[in-house]
């Protein structure tokens, strides 16, 4: 009860209407993720060059993101963001009657276009609603309300899935997602103290940009392919994808809240360099590695090792002016799908040619990169305030 208790300490109105959309948005993924690789697979029979260009389209609203939150810089964020929930609940509503690759290409593009108006919002009000200095850890408590969301959803799935199969959970999962964002609307809608800035490009934040690029080609080789290899390579059935999903969320729900105490006690360059020391393993082990348990393991590692979405959301904070910092996220996102809209497509045509294993080793040289590029962060730029 006292763990509890400690967990929702300080808790503000704001700060939980926020909670329940972020969970929202983790039964959504809850599905989405759960559900889509042997879907396509089962039903429409999908090729890795059909899925790249799904996944590339998918992600085309992400290079837009900085101009859509440059056009929408007078709406308050909690209706943005509502709006944005919602359509990435009619999205993945639309599965349900989806049986060839354009329709779920269609309604793939749909529910991205709400999502990518969300994301950076989320980071901007979490920021906004959390009290105190420590971000970190705030960001870690909303990251383990979206993945205790996927874990409840998982559970859903696996009990229901053969009463109600793939069309009944995706409609679950986008009418939970229209009821979050129709929680946020009800979130404080008085405009920042300081007037925003439409649109944010500037050298100093040139480290950031090149972090997002690159974490936009690690994450979509990740989440394009990992689970679509395990699959349609190795035969992993439904059940088997389902409680290996379980498995994971329980392990990330569980140890978010210290992950994101740690970017505030270690810093940032060093939770990052762990990040993507480990994730050059986890890639090599998906090229070589043929055993299905070692395999399964590896992609419980990867989800573990989420660091760099907590510690390059703080560092980005800590040295941008209040102004900046929600059109410098949106430039960031849009920075990552610059890389997340290519991978894919180059990422499927490679594994129909070559094979699925040159992908997995391209992503180990990609996170090597990434190791290398965060030692540029200054760890005195970690002590600095905002504004300076």
């Amino acid at each position: 009860m006292t763990l509890v208790k400690n967990y929702f300490f300080n808790w503000g109105r704001d700060f939980t209407l926020l909670a329940i959309a972020v969970f929202s948005l983790g039964v959504f993924f809850g599905v989405q993720m759960t559900l889509f690789n042997n879907f396509i697979v089962e039903r429409i029979g999908i090729e890795a060059h059909e899925l790249g260009y799904i996944e590339a389209m998918r992600e085309i609203p992400g290079l837009l993101n900085v101009l859509f939150i440059a056009l929408m810089i007078r709406v308050v964020a909690p209706v943005l963001g509502g709006f944005s929930l919602i359509i990435l609940g009619v999205g993945i509503i639309g599965y349900a009657w989806s049986s060839t690759v354009v329709a779920i290409a269609l309604f793939s593009v749909i529910w991205s276009i709400g999502f990518h108006g969300w994301v950076t919002l989320q980071s901007a009000m979490a920021l906004k609603f959390s009290p105190g200095n420590n971000k970190g850890i705030w960001l870690g408590k909303l990251h383990s309300v979206n993945s205790f969301a996927w874990l409840i959803t998982i559970g859903i799935c696996i009990f229901t899935f053969r009463y109600i199969d793939y069309e009944g959970l995706f409609i679950m999962g986008g009418i939970v997602a229209i009821i979050g964002g129709i929680a946020i609307f009800f979130a404080s809608k008085d405009q920042p103290l300081v007037p925003e800035r439409g649109f944010v490009f500037k050298k100093r934040y040139q480290l950031y940009y090149i972090l997002n690029v690159l974490d936009g080609c690690r994450r979509q080789i990740f989440m394009t392919f990992a689970i679509f290899a395990l699959v349609k390579v190795h035969g992993m059935p439904i059940t088997t994808t389902m409680i290996l999903v379980l498995i994971n969320k329980i392990l990330v729900t569980l140890v978010a809240p210290f992950m994101g105490r740690l970017v505030d006690t270690r810093g940032e360059r060093l939770m990052l360099s762990i990040t993507y020391f480990g994730l050059i393993f986890v890639f090599i082990g998906y090229a070589i590695i043929e055993s299905r348990f070692i395999l399964y393991t590896l992609f419980c590692i990867d989800n573990l090792l989420f660091f760099e979405g907590i510690a390059l959301t703080t560092y980005i904070n800590k040295i941008t002016p209040a102004e900046e910092l929600k059109p410098t996220i949106s430039m960031g996102v849009t920075m990552n799908h610059v890389a997340a809209v290519t991978v894919p497509l180059i990422g499927g045509m490679v594994w129909y040619y070559y094979g699925y294993k040159l992908i997995f080793l391209s992503g180990a040289i990609i996170a090597m990169f990434s190791l290398v590029a965060s030692q540029w962060i200054d760890p005195k730029s970690e002590l600095k305030t905002k504004g300076i």
